[in-house]
């Protein structure tokens, strides 16, 4: 019944759900939808898809900073929760789940299959 202090946390809960493009449930959740339901677990109201994620939430971070908990990375039509500093959770079509993976790793494979670098670095404001 209580708002999630850390919405990192919530989107943890949904490891292994499967990969659903506009998804956004247990039965099949896409990575909008997981930043949603994350975001919603915590009380923290979020759009629905990633380009107005990317455009309405948290405050922007340099190329530099470093990265904590609960940030965000978005590229062109994707987005992806920061668990630690060398490590994603999303929700999408290479492991067809939500999952983990090492934040390099994605980066790379994500900008090669042609989805481009990362365009935002996004750091919200939370009880965390």
């Amino acid at each position: 019944d209580a708002a999630a202090e850390d919405p990192a946390e919530v989107a943890l809960r949904l490891i292994g759900t499967p990969y659903l493009w506009g998804g956004n449930s247990r039965l099949g959740i896409d990575c909008s939808g997981l930043a949603q339901a994350a975001l919603h677990g915590a009380g923290i109201a979020c759009p629905g898809d990633s380009d107005m994620q990317e455009a309405e939430l948290g405050e922007a971070l340099p190329e530099d900073a470093a990265l904590r908990r609960g940030d965000l990375l978005f590229w062109k039509g994707h987005v992806a929760w920061v668990v630690d500093p060398e490590t994603l959770l999303h929700a999408n079509a290479h492991h067809m789940a939500v999952a983990y993976e090492p934040m390099a790793e994605a980066i790379a494979r994500i900008e090669a299959q042609g989805d481009g670098p990362v365009r935002a670095r996004k750091r919200l404001e939370t009880k965390t």
